[in-house]
């Protein structure tokens, strides 16, 4: 299947389409409406039909899409299909929480190995995985042509790694760590900033609770 270069906001409401179809499949419907969909991501049902439709997943009316079908080809399109090995650094708290979480493999992602640059964590077993030291990790990327990094890092020490791991071949970052990497171009990084997630949450909820909550409006009868 030819893959398709999608533009960020597509490749997320087909995510979100491949989750919600995967509980709808494993509660047992063999279709799936776009009106469905589209009720978990707020958008209206017409994008949602062109989503399908781009990524050529056909549907009939009244009936909608066969689950199986968005399954097998959001699969393909978004690369689950496909195994891609990982490398983990970083084994504090964060870290070792997710290198516990299994849900990782559904969406293709392996982790390789796990790094720490603390030498008292090194040699500690977290879960499947023995924490090695960061000197080993240009041998294990070079050995499992590992593609991606994540960092469970505190900020200090995220640009360094960065550009460590980029020498050694490394494509993709997934960054959790509170700081804005820089990379030369064609690297991909992903920050998952939690601090900036919590203040926006936090701001949210504040600006809520100020607005003048509406009166219930009286029900009118005709006479």
């Amino acid at each position: 299947m030819k893959k398709l270069m999608l533009s960020p906001p597509t490749l997320f409401r087909l995510t979100v389409c491949y989750q919600v179809t995967m509980r709808a499949g494993e509660a047992g419907f063999e279709n799936i409406s776009s009106a469905y969909l589209a009720d978990f991501l707020k958008v209206d049902e017409t994008l949602i039909r062109k989503d399908m439709s781009l990524v050529g997943i056909k549907g009939k009316p009244k009936v909608g899409y066969p689950t199986k079908q968005i399954i097998s080809i959001l699969e393909e399109i978004i690369g689950i299909s496909q195994h891609t090995d990982g490398i983990l650094i970083g084994c504090g708290s964060l870290g070792s929480a997710l290198l516990r979480y299994s849900g990782f493999a559904k969406y293709g992602l392996r982790i390789a190995a796990a790094f720490d640059i603390d030498h008292t964590k090194v040699g500690q077993r977290i879960g499947d995985y023995l924490v090695l030291p960061i000197e080993k990790g240009k041998s294990i990327i070079e050995t499992f042509k590992v593609q991606v990094a994540i960092f469970a890092v505190p900020a200090g020490t995220a640009q360094e790694l960065a550009d460590w791991v980029v020498k050694r071949g490394i494509k993709a970052i997934w960054n959790f760590a509170p700081v804005q990497l820089k990379v030369p171009k064609g690297i991909i990084v992903r920050n998952e900033n939690l601090a900036v997630g919590l203040a926006q949450l936090i701001h949210q909820v504040h600006t809520l609770a100020a607005k003048p909550k509406s009166k219930p409006k009286l029900e009118t009868r005709k006479k």
